[in-house]
């Protein structure tokens, strides 16, 4: 019988939960809407398991780094030295050090009292106008995240818009931050200017998808 339930995000929980994709087609999206192009954009991945992201950012020319409260990820992290050992509840950065933040299926796993707190952190990490990129559970769509005990914060997108509204983002709901091309593996001959303005519905229909299939995608901006 496979193991489904866990109590600490150790070896056991990567090999029964974690699957690793390639963020490139969010990465190139990211670059565009931050100055297509911009130098220094500074990248924090909160919830970064072995740093995948952060490598692949890095190589991309971003300054990223990643935080995780798993001690086994932080050990066996493709980037030791820009993985640390850390939660969303207490980011160990200065005030606005970071154009964007990402935590990629985090949110559930903070406790229901400490979200604000956590959200809080996020904003205040962040420069002015810095980007906020979360995925989570829909609970209204899927039922996979019931069969991992530490998923204690799942709630509907409505939620979400509002807490983060609280704390002071402006927020995209089911909205798929992403270059389609890249998602999909193809490299289309228009150039990413052009591709951002035909593809901006596709976004949002892609986010409605996904949040169908269970997973929703958010992207808030700090006021």
């Amino acid at each position: 019988m496979r193991k489904k339930f866990y109590d600490n995000y150790d070896e056991h929980y990567y090999e029964e939960r974690i699957i690793i994709r390639s963020k490139k087609h969010i990465i190139r999206f990211i670059i565009f809407l931050k100055g297509n192009g911009e130098k220094n954009i500074k990248w924090l991945d909160i919830g970064c398991g072995s740093g995948h992201l952060v490598r692949d950012a890095t190589e991309e020319g971003i300054d990223a780094f990643g935080v995780d409260v798993s001690k086994y990820s932080v050990d066996n992290a493709v980037v030791k030295d820009r993985v640390l050992y850390g939660s969303m509840e207490e980011i160990k950065f200065s005030d606005g050090f970071f154009d964007v933040v990402s935590a990629i299926d985090v949110v559930e796993h903070i406790d229901p009292k400490n979200v604000k707190k956590a959200l809080f952190e996020t904003l205040r990490v962040l420069k002015p106008s810095g980007l906020l990129i979360l995925t989570t559970p829909n609970p209204y769509h899927g039922d996979d995240w019931i069969y991992d005990l530490t998923h204690v914060c799942v709630r509907p997108p409505k939620f979400w818009k509002e807490v983060l509204e609280s704390v002071g983002f402006e927020v995209k709901i089911a909205y798929v931050p992403a270059f389609l091309k890249y998602y999909v593996g193809i490299a289309a001959f228009l150039p990413d200017s052009v591709l951002f303005w035909l593809e901006e519905p596709l976004r949002y229909i892609l986010g409605r998808y996904m949040s169908a299939k269970g997973r929703l995608y958010i992207l808030a901006r700090k006021r």
